[in-house]
């Protein structure tokens, strides 16, 4: 998956009347309304389901999520509704995924950078293409006796590739009346349950008042608008500012790069690299991008462009930003200056030198952080170290081979010249 493809959050529970379909609606509503600008997105895996009763604005969408297997473009897929949200039709019982990769295939090259809710049941035949796909698993559950249904969800995500982290409980009144008595330590009783078998589960429940139901569980209309002074307002509100956070902070990319690998949509030389901007913490797998080599450390990571014209700021260096070439880092004690100094040397594709400066470094310098996390020593125990990063190139072709024998033989003459203390 790249930056641009959506961020994919599946709404499940281990039995039905746990909330779940309400819950993954009025999430999309929420997440919306939250942010304006974010696209949002809502597709049901339950045959049938009545997606338009919350969403319809205009025409019923044509095509369903799966449709994708069809080659239909994703944004084709989905028809703009009420709050802003985009929907498509739900499945279809003839539908079937062609394998568990199938669709998380075809979401990891869809140009959607948003987030795309996702609505299961917990037997849906459709689950395991679900599981395959997913950056968050969210899971309503009131009954204690239905966590060993979890136990098997989780094994199905760990079997997709997937991560226990990516599993969140949320406690829920919702549902059929459970055997564990007395009901007033239910939820305490599940959170117990849930954690001592490793479960994350979410502060707060999914709330079961009798005015959500009759205003908006029974038209199926979001929360925010027919009840927003209830509590279940409030914790919905939560839980999309949750769900908001660990998409910024990007937590299932680890997971992403790996199912990449694995459906062959990255080059296996990707594995060496660190596809995390260290500049800014996010990843590193769309636009244009400068890759960064370290000596003797053979660390390699990828720098986005803006992030990189940001460090340049006030340098000599920024002039020829975006240039073909390479720059080369070192110490500057090694040429006579102070242990805070870094030497930067501009070099054009021949290996014409084009400026040599340098650049002042304190300890909460970005040049520090990247020195840091590229050669693993602060500047001061730096000495010989070669830190050189390219040109800004996009990511498709700077993984490609041909790119990479190129600069290997540009990096292989740079080091021959610093060894001949030609520059």
């Amino acid at each position: 998956m790249t930056e641009a493809s959506p961020y994919v959050v599946l709404v499940t529970g281990p039995s039905a009347g746990v909330g779940k379909s309400t819950l993954a609606t009025n999430l999309a509503v929420y997440l919306k309304a939250l942010d304006e600008e974010l696209p949002v997105a809502y597709a049901s895996l339950e045959p049938d389901a009545d997606v338009d009763a919350m969403f319809r604005l205009g025409k019923q969408p044509e095509y369903s999520l799966f449709d994708l297997q069809r080659n239909i473009p994703f944004v084709e897929l989905f028809t703009l509704g009420q709050f802003g949200v985009e929907y498509c039709a739900a499945v279809n019982v003839g539908q079937q995924s062609e394998t568990s990769q199938s669709l998380r295939k075809g979401l990891a090259q869809a140009d959607f950078p948003g987030v795309l809710i996702l609505d299961a049941a917990g037997d849906s035949p459709f689950l395991p293409a679900a599981l395959a796909a997913v950056d968050l698993l969210l899971v309503p559950v009131k009954d204690p006796a239905a966590l060993p249904e979890i136990v098997r969800l989780q094994k199905g995500l760990l079997a997709a590739a997937g991560e226990r982290q990516q599993l969140w409980l949320l406690p829920s009144q919702l549902g059929a009346a459970s055997r564990y008595q007395p009901s007033a330590a239910l939820t305490e009783f599940l959170r117990f349950a849930a954690q001592e078998r490793g479960f994350q589960v979410l502060e707060g429940q999914f709330s079961a008042d009798s005015r959500v139901a009759e205003l908006a569980v029974k038209f199926a209309k979001p929360v925010l608008t027919r009840v927003p002074q209830s509590a279940l307002h409030q914790q919905l509100k939560q839980l999309a500012e949750l769900l908001l956070d660990q998409r910024q902070r990007q937590t299932s990319f680890s997971v992403r790069v790996r199912r990449m690998l694995l459906d062959g949509l990255l080059p296996p030389r990707a594995r060496r690299i660190a596809l995390s901007c260290p500049l800014c913490k996010c990843p590193a797998l769309s636009g244009e991008v400068h890759y960064l080599e370290a000596f003797p450390a053979r660390r390699r990571m990828l720098l986005h462009r803006d992030c990189v014209t940001a460090l340049l700021v006030g340098t000599a260096a920024a002039a020829f930003h975006g240039e073909p070439g390479l720059t080369l880092v070192q110490s500057g004690t090694l040429f006579g200056g102070g242990t805070g100094q870094l030497r930067l040397q501009v070099l054009a594709e021949d290996l014409e030198l084009l400026n040599t400066e340098m650049v002042e470094v304190t300890e909460t310098s970005v040049w520090h952080g990247l020195i840091q996390t590229a050669t693993g020593r602060c500047l001061a125990e730096i000495y010989r170290e070669l830190v050189v990063y390219s040109e800004p190139v996009a990511v498709s072709e700077l993984l490609s081979d041909a790119w990479y024998r190129d600069f290997v033989a540009r990096r292989g003459a740079l080091r021959q010249a610093c060894r001949e203390e030609k520059i």
